[in-house]
């Protein structure tokens, strides 16, 4: 399951021929294995197929239930299908199929509201609900399925994507400011707004149901704000960790093709190939085959990682395939953000395109990658805060102990008292607003000064505008600090961009550490164990010691993919600096944009404004898209 889109008329009036046929067509690369469309008066469904299992092949969609009261249009697959199954049928569901979209919509018939309380998954669906004239539509726990509509009091138009949801020509192509000011800035914080300002994205773990009423929207799900699972041993968090793990890559692993990984050599990704050939070998895997795909960077540059993925490949007896990164030039960035009707691609997700070429060369429709362990696995030292609260002193010796061995004891001392001592201080807590950093992106400078004075003011808005109460309500600081990861903007918009780049190549990209059983398991432990000594991942590192190779197990260097955008960046300096800024003088600052660039070439003074110089290229995009009429 690939795509879908909708269009309800909520004054009554019937859906005309010819806008829900052109919405499927904006996405029709979501519908390899087929599109197909359910109209009925005031109502018009679409959806795109990709079958990635062998349960999708009895399916069709839009799929109705007996006497067509309710009718679902899906995006995704369910990681609890066998438990959502026999709970149903307990309840007397009556099962036509083995599908998950059925299983979606028999929840809905047995819970209502409150299905998304018993699905499981990586998803995004719309139930149309003809008795009760609504639309009932929601997203996965982490927002890994995109939902964007648009909402003018009578109609609503849904879709997988923004330009799917603007193919409906009632919806304007209105810009807004303020999303390119954040763009601009490389500085995030909507997760509801896109690029125009009638399309929004229903945010993660969220349900919404639109009436004639108009909009009512719930959170469904969050995850645990304090320690749950505690131990007395390490050894017992390490199997619990790796049941954890292994049941999660199982789940996201169920294909009736090959299933694809991405191998990076990295501790995330080469954890999750392991494991998959582990399950493989012990005929666990829901996937007849394995196959494994590295970047193959310059030897010896800061890309390179390609001896990890071959100690990985040496280590599983299976070979990883290295392939040579997707770099295409600046005009091919340029028409993708036209097609998408959104930001262009950063340069260093869409390299993947030629792994996913790669995998569905060889028969693969699912490809799983390590994002998430970075996210929930890497450690702060806040645990010193959080085991003081707990008055756990026998596990602050031996952090101390940790931390003094490997950074020695004046850094130890220096840890302890500012990260378990001074959160304790109320003044300190209001002085950790800075932590809201991680809140915004990759944004390297206190000041935007490359923007109009007037686009500026924008940003400034919108910093003011986050929640600080909200987030300071959660006591634990390390919980704190995971829960503002959980929500962060920019990881949203990186997640979109990720599923529609292995949407356009044809196949599925699955993330077994953003699964909800994973995130809600690192919820749960101490930060203690996420953190020892210099080791940032030490429950990952230690759990897994003997599944991995030793030289990825002692890996400290992470691949810096810098080059990528250097290549697009170097030779247009003109660009930023006079183009822009004569052509939307209301948005870029020419003193502005010559420093941005002079500090980006000399590199950075500490910072790289790589990010930055990025977000103009792709606003200027679309904005210049924007004010020639749409008719680039």
């Amino acid at each position: 399951m690939s795509g879908f889109a909708a269009i309800i008329q909520f004054d009554g009036r019937p859906i005309e021929p010819g806008p829900i046929e052109a919405m499927t067509q904006a996405m029709a690369y979501r519908g390899p294995d087929g599109i197909a469309h359910w109209t009925n008066g005031p109502v018009a469904l679409g959806h795109g197929m990709l079958h990635t299992t062998a349960e999708s092949l009895e399916e069709t969609q839009p799929l109705a239930n007996e006497d067509a009261s309710l009718v679902l249009v899906m995006d995704g697959y369910l990681t609890n299908w066998e438990e959502l199954r026999s709970e149903l049928l307990s309840r007397g569901a009556r099962l036509r199929t083995r599908a998950d979209a059925e299983l979606v919509l028999r929840a809905y018939e047995a819970w209502g509201d409150d299905c998304p309380k018993h699905i499981d998954g990586e998803y995004s669906f719309l139930i149309w609900d003809t008795r009760r004239r609504e639309a009932f539509c929601a997203r996965d726990h982490a927002g890994l399925k995109p939902l964007h509509f648009a909402w003018d009091g009578r109609r609503l138009t849904v879709a997988s994507d923004i330009a799917g949801v603007l193919a409906d020509r009632e919806v304007p192509r209105k810009p807004n400011y303020g999303m390119f000011a954040e763009h601009i800035a490389s500085e995030f914080f909507s997760l509801t707004e896109t690029l125009w300002e009638d399309v929004s994205r229903l945010k993660p773990a969220h349900w919404m149901r639109v009436s004639a009423a108009g909009i009512r929207t719930e959170r469904y799900w969050r995850p645990p704000l304090e320690v749950t699972i505690r131990y007395p041993r390490d050894e017992d968090y390490f199997e619990h960790y790796r049941d954890v793990l292994q049941d999660s890559v199982r789940r996201a692993s169920r294909t009736h093709l090959p299933l694809g990984c991405e191998v990076s050599g990295g501790l995330d990704s080469s954890a999750i190939f392991c494991e998959a050939d582990r399950l493989l070998k012990a005929g666990q895997l829901l996937a007849p085959d394995l196959n494994g795909y590295t970047f193959r960077f310059e030897p010896g540059g800061p890309a390179d990682e390609v001896r990890y993925a071959r100690a990985v490949a040496a280590h599983t007896g299976r070979a990883v395939r290295e392939i040579e990164p997707f770099m295409p030039d600046l005009a091919w960035f340029r028409q993708r953000g036209w097609d998408d009707l959104d930001i262009a691609p950063y340069p260093n997700g869409e390299m993947a395109v030629s792994i996913g070429k790669a995998a569905t060369g060889d028969g693969c429709r699912v490809v799983l990658n390590g994002i998430g362990g970075d996210e929930f696995l890497t450690g702060k030292p806040f645990h010193y805060h959080e085991d003081l609260v707990c008055g756990d002193w026998s596990v602050i010796g031996r952090s101390l102990r940790a931390d003094a061995s490997d950074l020695g004891l004046v850094t130890a001392c220096r840890k302890f008292a500012r990260f378990g001592l001074g959160p304790m201080i109320p003044r300190v807590i209001l002085d950790l607003s800075h932590k809201l950093r991680a809140h915004r992106g990759p944004n390297n400078f206190a000041s935007a000064f490359w923007m109009s004075d007037e686009l500026e003011a924008r940003l400034r808005q919108r910093r003011a505008q986050i929640d600080r109460d909200q987030i300071f309500a959660i006591a634990n600081l390390p919980r704190r600090g995971m829960a503002m990861c959980l929500d962060e903007a920019f990881l949203a918009i990186a997640l979109n961009s990720n599923g529609r780049q292995a949407a356009r190549g044809g196949y599925e990209v699955r993330s077994p550490m953003f699964s909800r059983s994973f995130i809600e398991f690192a919820f749960s432990i101490p930060e203690h164990m996420r953190l020892r000594g210099a080791t940032r991942k030490y429950l990952h590192v230690a759990a897994l010691a003997e599944w991995m190779p030793e030289v990825v197990v002692r890996r400290q260097d992470k691949a810096t993919f810098r080059v990528v955008f250097d290549r697009l960046l170097d030779g247009i300096g003109d660009y930023f600096t006079r183009r822009l800024p004569a052509c939307h003088p209301d948005v870029f600052d020419a003193e502005g944009m010559a420093e941005l660039f002079r500090q980006y070439r000399e590199g950075g003074q500490g910072a790289w404004p790589g990010w930055e110089l990025w977000g103009c290229f792709s606003s200027e995009n679309m904005l210049t898209f924007s004010r020639q009429g749409n008719s680039l």
